[in-house]
């Protein structure tokens, strides 16, 4: 899936997604100007690391109920929101070179990926059930102490 978020082309906006009020528990979207939507959810081992899967996170996880109990879907649907992350300079700039990502503090971990976005580097990771969308040098995952690993192979 890494490979369809480096060919989505420029970024419009990374948003929470679901019913607010939004945490940093809260999955992302990813939104791309050429259409294309990614969510990001924590990873289901020991809530640690990223899921990326392709399209809105309300297709994905209800997507389901539009056929099958169709009131259900519409009571999600109605309620769910979505807020912009504080990212301006994330704006038309597309991914490139992913990288793992590892926490090395309160202990060590691999928990996402680092692209560079223009002339800045986006780290994006889950853990504890938090997931984050930040510049890797904002001062807020700071105390992650995260270390960029080896580059992505495509499987």
């Amino acid at each position: 899936m890494i490979e369809k978020l480096l060919a989505a082309g420029p970024i419009a906006h990374i948003a929470r997604v679901g019913h607010a009020p939004f945490e940093e528990d809260d999955p992302l979207e990813i939104h791309f100007e050429s259409g294309a939507v990614f969510h990001l959810e924590v990873g289901f081992e020991a809530a640690t690391d990223l899921v990326v899967g392709e399209g809105p996170l309300l297709d994905a996880a209800y997507g389901h109920l539009r056929s099958e109990e169709p009131d259900s879907f519409k009571a999600i649907a109605r309620d769910w929101t979505s807020e912009p992350l504080d990212l301006p300079w994330i704006k038309g700039k597309a991914l490139a070179n992913p990288r793992r990502l590892t926490m090395t503090q309160p202990y060590r971990v691999d928990v996402g990926y680092v692209f560079e976005a223009g002339d800045r580097q986006l780290a994006l990771f889950g853990e504890s059930d938090l997931i984050f969308a930040a510049a890797l040098d904002d001062p807020h995952i700071e105390s992650f102490a995260l270390e960029i690993g080896a580059a992505y192979l495509a499987a």
